[in-house]
């Protein structure tokens, strides 16, 4: 399944998943030997959704791939052609004729083609997962470089009238009370005028309907304005969810929200009104077997083993995750931090101001939000992460990035993280801040004490004195095993230890409203024998999580689990680190 939940009751949904026929394009001349309509004859199978890099002999590979698949179309229909996640560059071709482009790696996008006949038609998807410096991520990035399509396909049918989307948003005016609003947007695919009756549901039951006339391929926007009582909010321990229907003749839409309300006041987050102090990991969608082409059944999982340590809350490191995990949040009450791909660590300040890299981002943005406008566990839209926030360059992004959120929804927080706590001139922009500081790590020392002096003493000079700051990003390597008597680099102790001092140092700190342990597991890292990048994760992989790559624990899971939970923390050194 694509979400927890089923998204059509009448529309008909295929997917496309399965093996694909698959070509590397190592040299790039597919497209001028016409590969989407002669595909190249030798070609590997592939699983999708899938990354490529997975599969025997292709780890490595970075570049240009081609996939084809074929569908049978019993009787001539619309179809709306859907991918959910392709990594990076991606053109489309049906029987040949390219649909279109789409740039990203983390987001859905779509193709409609009316009227196409039955019988058997091919679809050929040219990828790109080359990074640059202008591309998002760019090309030098923590985490490995997969490539493929990774998350489902489907062909859709459509009626002559359709439903190309739905908005509903909300405006809380007492504690079960809601002024709502539900935007449906109707596409005529017919050669006449035609009258379609339209039905809104809460839960199944009918609550507005109206015929709507729409001229021959006429688009038409319906908008319904409520004022709605009894309400449940979702809550930590009662996440109340609420299935909004909506059917238009022969077709019909679903998905699923819920009420609540975020705010800030004095350095502090409230849910509902209630003051909120998160507790958290950073999770990355990924897994060496699959690479970003997660299993349903592992996020259940994660979200166990996380609901387990104490958390409720997790930062999607570093991109737009599944639409199934954050289903899941919805449904355990867990809150989300959401972000995209911006992660700047060593990113010239200069590259933030080219065009391209700006258009790309605010892109992604757009699509983030439209994607997962409905999903209550979304407290806070992350505009970037680890960008040189010193710059005027990384200064003028963010107003570009918060000037679109805001515009498109004023219910959650925006928020960024910075790695320049001390030097940081973008305080005062955000409803809340993030630190990432790997004292006791890269910097050789546990310097959290002097960072956050002067950390505050800046927020109140830059007008943030009232934001309230999380600690989005601390820890140290561990290798899964590697345990003795002494908390030496790279054992499980001295993680242990590391994290214990300083998460007690950060909820002892009134101005920090929670933390966010990098991270949840180990995962892959791109390293190559020729480049000079992250050549300090052993194994090839970032091993600052509190589990290994394959969920086994590490002794730093169970000290957090202590700290977490308030039970009593089994593992404390008498010394070191100071």
């Amino acid at each position: 399944m694509i979400r927890t939940f089923q998204q059509h009751r009448l529309r008909k949904t295929q997917l496309l998943d399965g093996l694909w026929d698959f070509v590397f394009d190592k040299d790039n001349v597919g497209i001028a030997e016409g590969w989407n309509v002669n595909f190249p004859a030798h070609s590997d199978p592939m699983p999708v959704p899938g990354c490529w890099n997975n599969e025997l002999g292709k780890f490595d590979y970075e570049g240009v791939a081609w996939y084809r698949t074929r569908v049978r179309i019993e009787d001539s229909s619309h179809l709306r052609l859907l991918f959910h996640a392709v990594l990076g560059h991606a053109d489309v071709y049906w029987d040949g004729e390219h649909l279109g482009y789409h740039f990203g790696g983390y987001t859905p996008f779509d193709f409609t083609i009316p009227n196409a006949a039955s019988g058997v038609h091919e679809i050929v998807v040219r990828t790109d997962s080359t990074l640059e410096r202008n591309t998002i991520p760019t090309h030098v990035v923590d985490w490995f470089h997969y490539g493929g399509i990774i998350r489902p396909v489907e062909l859709q049918f459509l009626p002559d009238v359709s439903i190309e989307n739905m908005r509903i948003t909300y405006n809380m005016t007492g504690v079960k009370n809601a002024d709502i609003s539900v935007t449906v947007n109707l596409n005529s695919m017919s050669d006449k005028p035609v009258e379609v009756p339209v039905s809104l549901y809460r839960n199944d039951e009918l609550f507005h309907t109206e015929n709507v006339q729409l001229l021959a391929g006429e688009h038409k926007e319906l908008k319904v304005e409520q004022a709605w009582s009894g309400l449940s909010r979702w809550e930590q321990d009662n996440p109340a969810l609420y299935m909004i229907r909506a059917a238009a003749g022969q077709d019909d839409k679903i998905d699923r929200i819920g009420f609540r309300t975020i705010e800030t006041r004095d350095k502090k987050i409230l849910l509902n009104g209630k003051e909120l102090y998160l507790q958290g990991v950073n999770r990355h969608e990924e897994h060496p077997e699959w690479g970003f082409a997660f299993p349903n059944k592992l996020m259940t999982k994660d979200l166990d083993i996380i609901l387990q340590l104490g958390c409720n809350t997790v930062r999607g490191s570093h991109y737009p995750q599944s639409e199934y995990w954050i289903d899941l949040l919805d449904e355990r009450g867990i809150m989300f931090w959401s972000e995209i791909p911006i992660w700047g660590a060593g990113l010239p300040a200069e590259v933030t101001a080219d065009p391209i890299f700006i258009e790309r981002a605010l892109t992604m943005m757009d699509e983030m939000i439209d994607r997962d406008l409905h999903h209550p566990s979304i407290l806070f839209w992350s505009v970037h992460n680890e960008i040189d926030t010193r710059s005027q360059q990384a200064y003028d992004l963010s107003i570009k990035m918060i000037d679109l959120v805001r515009s498109k929804d004023q219910s959650r927080l925006v928020v960024y993280a910075t790695m320049h706590p001390m030097t940081d001139i973008c305080l005062g922009l955000f409803d809340v801040i993030g630190i990432n500081y790997y004292g006791g790590w890269y910097f050789g020392h546990t310097s959290f004490e002097k960072m956050l002096d002067v950390f505050h003493a800046r927020c109140k000079e830059y007008g943030a004195e009232n934001t309230p700051v999380l600690m989005t990003e601390f820890g140290g390597a561990g290798v899964y095993g590697d345990s003795g008597w002494e908390p030496r680099l790279f054992s499980e102790d001295y993680q242990a230890d590391l994290l214990s001092k300083s998460m007690k140092l950060f909820r002892s700190d009134a101005k920090i409203s929670g933390t966010y342990v990098w991270q949840f597991a180990d995962t892959r890292a791109d390293l190559h024998s020729h480049l000079p990048h992250f050549r300090d994760r052993a194994r090839s992989f970032n091993n600052k999580g509190i589990v290994n790559e394959y969920r086994k624990p590490k002794l730093a899971y169970r000290v957090i689990k202590g700290i977490y939970t308030g039970t009593d923390d089994p593992y404390i050194w008498g010394s070191t680190l100071e």
